[in-house]
């Protein structure tokens, strides 16, 4: 699994996850559209004839209006449902997710360690953290959340013991696994929590599980050996596994019955669009700088619906069915931007002004997974 920060694996629904947040509903409803004081026309939401690869220009795309799914710039959470919520602190953001009109934010503590808090627009970071919280995830209506912990020793060696949480504005539960070396949440399907459990010291074997938590049932789900994305529905996960020549392959299974749908090792799969019809797919290797094109694959057949090339791409992440966020720039110390761009006719925006900002430190979508 790659890693956004080294010293820190965050799992995420969407692709896991990508936990798209709720705002994904809304713009599910509506378009893209563009600001009132733009006059940049909306992006096409339907297919048209159309090259399958695009190059984007990032100096030339019009101006939409700004991401409808949560992303942070700086140490402010932004876009989803509710008002900017400023992080206080020097602390690194590891995470962050809407929750009941504040902001759950996964923080970093020492070096390499995390707690949990939440933080009011008002208030800033309120009384009380959970300790050790490593992965979170938010329902595609933003009406639950979950978390999983990853506990460590003095030497960051992984401890064995974790725990997964469900809140939402009624209940908090808690799920106790002693025998799990790091438990990760990948999705929050209503009241059913699905994450993944390593089995081992060294993080090499996990299993896919899904807790119902209203009744305490864990299911052990089949076939599944290192499990990254879970679909919003609960349907599909995707499954990384080891190739030829050191290289990893990512699996597409049914969460049902375990069988595999189709495989890819030219792909990592990262992340699906709310209807789960499209997986976010990036090249299998990343060097430290961004990737060089973000792919829409369709996830009955695996055939590419849409790629984007001719930026760095720095994180995808879907805003609803049709369109997808990109963190972007032009290579290091360029301005960044996030974009939209339509799967159907391939056409991008701009949902934040570019920026001249450190990459991956002050401009990040919080729904794709790291």
């Amino acid at each position: 699994m790659r890693t956004g920060n080294g010293r820190l694996a965050i799992g995420v629904a969407a692709v896991a996850v990508l936990a798209v947040v709720g705002g994904a509903a809304f713009a599910a409803r509506r378009g893209p559209v563009t600001s009132p004081a733009t006059a940049a026309s909306p992006l096409a939401a339907t297919a048209t004839p159309a090259r399958s690869t695009v190059k984007v220009d990032l100096a030339k795309l019009p101006t939409g209006r700004p991401p409808q799914v949560a992303y942070v710039n700086g140490r402010t959470i932004k876009g989803g449902l509710g008002e900017d919520v400023t992080v206080p602190g020097r602390q690194e953001i590891f995470r962050a997710v809407r929750y009941d009109g504040d902001a759950l934010v996964i923080l970093e503590v020492g070096m390499g360690d995390s707690e949990l808090v939440r933080v009011s627009k008002d208030q800033g970071i309120l009384p009380g953290s959970t300790p050790a919280v490593a992965s979170l995830v938010t329902s595609v209506n933003e009406d639950a959340v979950a978390y999983g912990t990853s506990r460590s020793n003095a030497d960051h060696t992984r401890r064995q013991g974790n725990a997964v949480y469900w809140r939402n504005a009624f209940t908090d539960n808690k799920l106790n696994r002693p025998d799990d070396w790091a438990s990760t949440v990948l999705a929050v399907d209503g009241d059913t929590v699905y994450f993944a459990a390593s089995i081992d010291r060294d993080g090499q074997t996990s299993t896919l599980n899904a807790w119902h938590t209203q009744t305490g049932k864990v299911d052990l789900l089949k076939s599944f050996r290192s499990p990254a994305v879970v679909d919003f529905q609960g349907t599909n996960g995707v499954d990384q596994i080891s190739g030829a020549a050191q290289t990893f392959c990512s699996a597409l299974r049914e969460l049902a019955t375990g069988s595999q749908l189709w495989r890819t090792c030219e792909y990592s799969l990262n992340g699906f669009t709310p209807d789960g019809r499209t997986v976010i797919a990036t090249p299998d290797f990343r060097g430290e700088g961004g990737d060089p094109s973000t792919t829409a694959i369709d996830t009955k057949t695996g055939a590419v619906r849409r790629q984007w090339t001719g930026v760095q791409f720095l994180g995808a992440t879907a805003e609803d069915d049709d369109h997808l966020l990109m963190v972007v720039d032009t290579g290091e110390n360029t301005a960044s931007a996030i974009i939209r761009c339509s799967i159907g006719s391939g056409a991008c925006e701009l949902a934040t002004a570019p920026a001249r900002t450190a990459r991956r430190d002050t401009l990040r979508l919080m729904g794709e997974r790291s």
